[in-house]
């Protein structure tokens, strides 16, 4: 009876600091500690297994939550949930074979407890299975087996398995978010646009963590409403944000727009939206916001919203430049660079993180030879990562062609977009700097893999920008053909341009 009682304790901890919104470890810590302290005891209790095991899955540490979770199962766990908490910790180290494995198993145990509850309804008897619990748990298990397919090219089967859920329980918040994803992925625009943007902020759900809501003090969201002072904030990484950015403008006809930016964009903004009222490098959701009694504002706004009603369709997406870069810096940089010679080309060969797919993503620049071999080129990095500068000192003395690196320059989205406007080619996989070139209207070639995130589509060229070429893989993972488009394309161009 002790350990029945220690273990309750220990579930409604777990319950309990699941649903806070607390953002220091010390209470998981202190949990974690007391079921090892049991486990200790107990090293085979199926419950004990299962309660560090999830502990794990939700502290990103995904192998030891996988090996806990199969041992609660060998030793007599027995519903959906270790299922579920398996394939969220597969799904987190990008195996998503084994991810789905893990739900359709959890989609066979929904439904044959939902048979035996089906038995007992029809024989007059109490059902054995909490309802409410086994359509959460079935949902779950369906709106995961969509989250599968985002950002890798299949928009059709996200669609299809959160319509699945959404048949249990049209309000399942996590399935709206998927189909969401999936309808802009497949250039699906209106309906997509309204869904990001209402299952994005959907009253009393948990908001996906790409979105960040800031009310500014209770105000209303902004409803479409014309001749409104509205404050648009940005609510994503920076890259998202200039993207967005190309919906300002539109807004700025039908209101007065007060734009609350990342503090790296504010100076640029503030140049190339002169017709705003103010801007501000506030948008962070816990940054205070004291110009706001400078201000009589009706609502708030976020940029990625602004989709549901300026871009329902492809032919809405204007794809022109919008942003200005400082005439200072760029006549910095060419001072700096000197006379042009040869074809000016900037480079970036990886990006993201591990939750955004570096793996995908990203390549060696050494895999770039045939590139950089091509003559009459003066080559420029971009890259951002701490490693670059060595990188192409490695690459350049092998192949014996200098490539240029200045970190400062890439550290500064100032400097970054007076360098970019002396270019006469961006060559880059997909990045922040892919938002910051075509904002600016330079022409780049963006190298996209088969698993990419909506906002490069699944087929054609990029909407947001009329000066970004894409150019695609045809196989998940299978650069060189890619790669070698690439040198074709910049070895004619270098020529005309020597010509």
């Amino acid at each position: 009876m002790h350990l029945d009682h220690a273990l309750g304790a220990l579930q409604q901890r777990h319950e309990s600091i699941a649903r806070s919104v607390a953002s220091t470890p010390e209470p998981i810590l202190a949990l974690e500690h007391d079921y090892h302290r049991l486990l200790n005891l107990h090293p085979e209790h199926p419950a004990l297994l299962f309660g560090l095991g999830t502990i794990y899955a939700q502290t990103d540490r995904s192998g030891a939550a996988i090996a806990l979770l199969k041992q609660s199962i060998d030793h007599g766990s027995r519903g959906p949930e270790p299922w579920l908490n398996m394939a969220g910790a597969y799904k987190n180290e990008h195996k998503d074979a084994s991810a789905a494995e893990c739900y359709q198993r959890a989609l066979e145990i929904c439904e044959r407890l939902q048979r035996r509850n089906d038995r007992a309804r029809r024989n007059g008897k109490d059902v054995p299975v909490d309802p409410a619990l086994l359509a959460a748990n079935h949902c779950n298990a369906l709106h995961g087996m969509a989250s599968l397919y985002v950002n890798a090219g299949q928009p059709e089967k996200v669609i299809a398995w959160a319509d699945k859920s959404l048949a249990l329980n049209p309000h399942d918040r996590f399935a709206l978010w998927n189909k969401a994803l999936g309808l802009l992925e497949s250039g699906q625009f209106r309906d997509g646009f309204r869904l990001y943007d209402e299952a994005g902020f959907m009253e009393g759900g948990t908001k996906p963590p790409e979105r960040k809501l800031k009310t500014y003090g209770g105000l209303p969201q902004w409803d479409g409403t014309p001749g409104k002072t509205v404050i648009c904030y940005g609510e994503q990484g920076v890259g998202d944000e200039i993207m967005f950015a190309s919906m300002l403008p539109d807004l700025m006809r039908d209101c007065r727009v007060i734009i609350d930016c990342d503090r790296r964009l504010e100076t640029m903004f503030r140049r190339s939206f002169p017709d705003g009222e103010a801007v501000y490098p506030t948008s962070g959701w816990d940054e205070p916001f004291p110009w706001i009694t400078n201000h009589t504002v009706d609502a708030w706004v976020p940029m990625g919203s602004l989709g549901r009603w300026y871009r329902p369709d492809v032919a809405s997406f204007p794809r022109v430049p919008y942003l200005a870069a400082d005439p200072v810096q760029v006549a910095k940089w060419r001072d700096i660079l000197g006379s042009r010679r040869r074809l000016r080309v900037g480079i970036s060969w990886a990006g993201g993180l591990k939750k955004t797919r570096f793996d995908q993503r990203s390549m060696e620049l050494s895999a770039w030879a045939d590139i950089l071999r091509v003559p009459n080129v003066e080559w420029y990095s971009l890259q951002y990562h701490p490693q670059a500068p060595d990188e192409c000192a490695q690459v350049g003395t092998r192949l014996g062609v200098p490539i240029h690196h200045w970190g400062d320059m890439i550290a500064d989205y100032e400097e970054t977009a007076g360098f970019l406007a002396n270019l006469d080619l961006v060559i880059t996989v997909n990045t922040s700097l892919v938002h910051l070139a075509g904002a600016l209207g330079v022409p780049t070639w963006c190298l996209t893999p088969v698993m990419c995130a909506w906002r490069y589509q699944c087929k054609g060229e990029n909407p947001w920008y009329g000066s970004v070429k894409t150019i695609r893989q045809a196989k998940a993972g299978d650069w060189p053909p890619v790669l070698d488009t690439v040198a074709a394309g910049l070895a004619g161009l270098a020529m005309r341009e020597a010509t």
